[in-house]
């Protein structure tokens, strides 16, 4: 019998909606349909695939409001967090990707390499991969796994979608926005499987290719089962990104930068700022700032009046992280130095953490070593550039990362030793609204990168044609093809040293030598009789 279960908007605990999941075995049936539509949907032109994006585009920006609505139901962020980091992130990555696509993975001729192969040339053909599986997290309902599916489909595939569990009712929302591009039957499916299930059933359907975006451990054990397949992966699995915030900042750029990052979507960023790193001699103005910010702020259930600036934690178990992380860190020689304020009526048992600047912080502390992914911001002094490359570098995870100064040239000097899939220069965390830009990292943050012209080639098997400019009529066989002989071999040692010649006379020798007993290649491979 299969499982209902309820999904809660985790503010208020209003019901949402109520769903029935769907069992592991659905999984192969999806596969099969998706891969019988997927063979017509790789025939298209991009021309013709990005006419159904753009409507899919036009009814997202038509239905804006509702899917704020939605979004700020399950997650508990506010609406204007769901409309900027979601809808309009949204919108934007349809009219790219279907103005996009047919450059990005046009065919590509590569240069000639060497003049040893002067006859011959490559050609990059990018094919889709076919079925692609997508299983996304909870903290961007929409944005995260929309912009995969936008990709998967104008590339050519089909593409099975698995959001979090209490984020349903936006994978049923997404299935509305797909459906308004009038696809093929089967082409794309919302399928509600249990989150531990979901991967390996994928995997087990034979998927061509599955992208994840999740916790580390997770991660680790979807790689491994892959591994029993070689089923490719994009891995996407968090980040502790450091704020680099050099003398010569504009201080008051930086606050406000940090803020928002910091505390956007209640800290639940993977590409967030979570740990700050001021020059000491404007840490204190920097700090003073971000005090009186972060005490202005108002935290709470989502309001008409848009009178809150941060909702709340969406789940339990996070909440939980957040809170063991500041108690540990206090506990240790940290200092809460200032928090955000609980608008009237906010509830006190509830999954709202207050916004929260740290001070005293030092590297072994958890929230310094981990992914705190909440809103928290440990604020800490350096003395030198070298000091604070060295304390950003020092972590496991290396998604994004920013630098702020007023002096572009030395700010990307910096950005250039930092280890991150993404350094912004005076921002932060904005660059995932950008479809162009790549989103992904490496060390323990994931392999493989989302979006713009990196995501879009994730999405294809990549083949070269290799041709020859010489007619095969003309040269029945390659110099090194058989038979062996004295001469080949002679000749080919002559054409190394036209390759890499000691001097201008061994050049000129060798390009002689190889031009005048070259002939072979022009002649017939005449195999005598051995009865004759």
């Amino acid at each position: 019998m299969a499982a209902k279960f309820t999904v809660k908007n985790p503010a208020t605990g209003a019901v949402v909606g109520e769903y029935v999941q769907q069992h592991a075995e659905e999984v192969a049936k999806a596969v099969a349909g998706a891969r019988h539509a997927q063979t017509a949907w790789a025939t298209l032109s991009y021309n013709e695939r990005a006419k159904h994006v753009l409507k899919m585009k036009a009814f997202l920006a038509a239905n804006a409001d509702r899917a704020c609505e939605v979004i700020t139901a399950c997650s508990g962020k506010v609406r204007q967090d769901s409309l900027v980091t979601e809808v309009i992130s949204g919108v934007l990555a349809c009219d790219w990707y279907a103005k996009n696509t047919k450059k990005v993975l046009a065919s590509q001729k590569l240069p000639t390499g060497s003049t040893f192969f002067a006859n011959k040339s490559n050609e990059l053909i990018y094919e889709p991969v076919g079925v692609v599986g997508i299983i996304s997290p909870w903290n961007y309902p929409f944005s995260i796994p929309f912009g995969e599916v936008l990709m998967g489909l104008m590339a050519g595939n089909a593409v099975l979608l698995k959001v979090a569990t209490n984020s349903t009712p936006v994978g049923c929302f997404i299935d509305d926005v797909v459906k308004a591009g009038e696809l093929p039957p089967g082409l794309f499916q919302h399928l509600i499987v249990g989150g531990a299930e979901a991967g390996p059933a994928f995997l087990a359907a034979g998927i061509n290719k599955l992208f994840f975006t999740g916790s580390v451990g997770v991660g680790k054990k979807l790689m491994a089962e892959a591994a029993k397949t070689l089923t490719p992966l994009s891995l996407e699995l968090g980040g502790n990104d450091p704020m680099v915030v050099l003398k010569d900042a504009a201080i008051e750029r930086a606050v406000n930068c940090a803020c928002w990052a910091g505390y956007q979507n209640a800290g639940q960023s993977c590409g967030g700022v979570e740990r700050i790193y001021v020059d000491e001699s404007i840490y204190p103005e920097f700090l003073e700032q971000l005090k009186a910010k972060t005490a202005a702020l108002r935290h709470g259930p989502d309001s008409p009046n848009f009178d809150v600036d941060m909702g709340c934690v969406t789940t339990k178990g996070q909440y939980d992280t957040i809170d063991a992380q500041v108690k540990e860190a206090v506990a240790q020689g940290a200092k809460i130095e200032a928090q955000s304020r609980p608008v009237p009526g906010c509830p006190t048992d509830g999954l709202f953490y207050p916004a929260t600047v740290l001070s005293g912080c030092t590297p072994s502390m958890r929230v310094m070593r981990e992914e705190t992914f909440g809103p928290i911001l440990p604020v800490v002094p350096f003395k030198t550039e070298a000091e604070a490359i060295q304390l950003a570098n020092d972590c496991n995870l290396a998604l994004t990362s920013s630098v702020f100064s007023r002096d572009a040239k030395h700010a990307k000097a910096v950005a250039m030793q930092l280890q991150s899939g993404v350094v912004s220069i005076n921002d932060h965390l904005y660059s995932h609204g950008m479809a162009e830009a790549p989103w992904g990292g490496w060390k323990e943050s994931g392999l493989g990168r989302t979006h713009g012209y990196l995501g879009l080639k994730e999405m294809c098997n990549v083949k070269c044609i290799n041709t020859d400019a010489v007619p095969s009529a003309w040269m029945p066989r390659n110099l090194w093809w058989y038979p062996f002989s004295a001469d080949t071999y002679k000749l080919l040692r002559r054409a190394l040293v036209f390759a890499a010649p000691n001097s201008c006379g061994s050049w000129l020798s060798s390009v002689w030598y190889v031009v005048t007993h070259s002939g072979s290649m022009f002649r017939a491979w005449k195999v005598k009789d051995k009865n004759a």
